[in-house]
């Protein structure tokens, strides 16, 4: 019966477009998420996003970050109202943005990889809209291949 009951509630969800499965491309979240992982994400609003959960946000409309896709998987770094983590404030001149001293406004967040030489992520386009945001990661599903998702 309870898993008749979870199947049913999966399946609502689902059909309500509140859980949603995207592909990882790309390494800048390794070694959390690598290329061809796939994670299952809930939509949730701004409110519901914390400091050091995985999102997806639609990808900046950058020249840079043009060609690779609709969407980005990044580590939320800080959120409205929060300061500027100091590793990011110290590497200001390695930044295309400077963050010395700064908060994250209103409405924004600040979104880092986990791999950060092979990022793009705040520190080159900025603090991100909270309208971006497709939804917060709560599973990854990596494949058979390379071991079990954490």
């Amino acid at each position: 019966m309870a898993a008749v009951v979870a199947t049913t509630a999966l399946v609502l969800l689902a059909r309500a477009r509140r859980l949603v499965v995207v592909d990882v491309q790309g390494p800048s979240m390794e070694p959390t998420l690598y290329d061809g992982d796939r994670v299952l994400i809930r939509r949730a609003p701004l409110s519901a996003v914390r400091t050091g959960d995985l999102v997806v946000v639609a990808r900046p409309q950058t020249p840079q970050f043009e060609a690779a896709g609709t969407w980005v998987i990044k580590r939320v770094a800080a959120t409205a109202g929060e300061r500027v983590p100091p590793v990011i404030r110290r590497s200001w001149a390695e930044n295309d943005i400077d963050f010395r001293g700064a908060f994250v406004p209103e409405g924004r967040l600040l979104l880092l990889g986990d791999n950060p030489s092979r990022s793009g992520d705040s520190r080159q386009w900025g603090f991100t809209a909270g309208d971006a945001v497709l939804g917060v990661v709560t599973r990854s599903m990596r494949p058979r291949s390379r071991g079990p998702a954490r």
